[in-house]
């Protein structure tokens, strides 16, 4: 993905996070179920991504139906703010958000998006973690 490209909002026709409200408002209910009935399995239907399956999609599409503009995000993939993936993430969030800030720096954060760990720094009420 090119550093320098911006998405054009106006010729685009995304909504704000690239997903259209009815899916966010799909993923938002299902994480309402999952959480209200224990050990129910929630069935989701996966939107298709400008990205392939397995590298993170499942976790963005959550993270990007709770994302607003005053957010700050952190992602992290295999314990690092600098793999490939967590970087193309945080690039794709930078393109289809405008407005969120992202940054490596967990007490920054207001959403964290994580695989395979959680931070080792103790998160407060106001940060919310998508762990995938």
């Amino acid at each position: 993905m090119n550093p320098g490209y911006e998405l054009p909002q106006d010729e685009a026709a995304y909504s704000f996070g690239f997903l259209d409200e009815y899916a966010k408002r799909e993923v938002r209910r299902c994480i309402l179920k999952a959480i209200s009935i224990p050990g129910y399995q929630t069935p989701y239907a996966s939107r298709e991504m400008p990205m392939g399956r397995g590298f993170g999609t499942g976790g963005l599409q959550v993270t990007l139906s709770l994302i607003g503009p005053d957010d700050n995000l952190k992602v992290i993939d295999q314990g690092a703010d600098d793999s490939v993936n967590a970087v193309n993430l945080r690039q794709f969030v930078e393109l289809t958000c405008p407005g969120v800030d992202t940054t490596e720096r967990t007490q920054e954060a207001t959403l964290i998006q994580s695989r395979h760990r959680i931070p080792e720094t103790p998160l407060t009420e106001d940060q919310v973690l998508v762990l995938q």
